[in-house]
């Protein structure tokens, strides 16, 4: 098990931005994998997505996705998200609340698609090394809430950090 989270909640803001951004720099790491959720015309949706870049000053995440998949449609038609990372070991749950978009900026969009190299290019293809280029869309999700919850004690302790006026608000909450 790992140690306590910070106790002071600009310390703890800090502490969730730096797991955000090990997120994106560790093909390892827990939160690597969140769970993506939106909304269909069935009701809810959620899957597991990889994390590609998070850039917190700019409260930005960003995923890649194939256009014929369910979630861009679902994003397209109501782009409210929420993002569910998990850390068996430190025992945190971090749930974001977002807005998610497609991502026009081209230059960044084949910036991107460079990245990813022949090998996550196939993945956009109908076959082994049929990469499509006109498939690949880069989702980025801007966050208004995190909702954080750490189970390594009793008690837990939970806390909801919040960017109403542009600086993150936070304040504990009872589980």
């Amino acid at each position: 098990m790992t140690a306590a989270p910070p106790e002071d909640l600009d310390a703890l803001t800090t502490h969730i931005a730096e797991r955000l951004r090990g997120a994106a720099d560790s093909r390892k790491g827990p939160w690597r994998t969140p769970v993506l959720s939106t909304v269909g015309a069935g009701g809810p949706n959620a899957r597991v997505v990889v994390i590609r870049s998070i850039e917190p000053a700019a409260r930005r995440i960003e995923i890649f996705t194939d256009s014929r998949s369910a979630k861009l449609a679902e994003i397209t038609a109501d782009p409210r998200v929420a993002l569910t990372f998990w850390d068996p070991d430190a025992h945190e749950q971090l749930r974001i609340a977002a807005v998610a978009r497609t991502v026009e900026d081209t230059a960044l969009v084949d910036a991107r698609w460079e990245a990813i190299g022949p090998v996550g290019q196939a993945l956009y293809g109908d076959g082994p090394a049929a990469e499509t280029r006109g498939r690949f869309v880069v989702i980025e999700a801007v966050w208004s809430l995190w909702d954080w919850l750490w189970i390594g004690a009793t008690p837990h302790r939970r806390a909801r950090i919040t960017w109403e006026r542009g600086a993150p608000q936070g304040r504990w909450i009872a589980p």
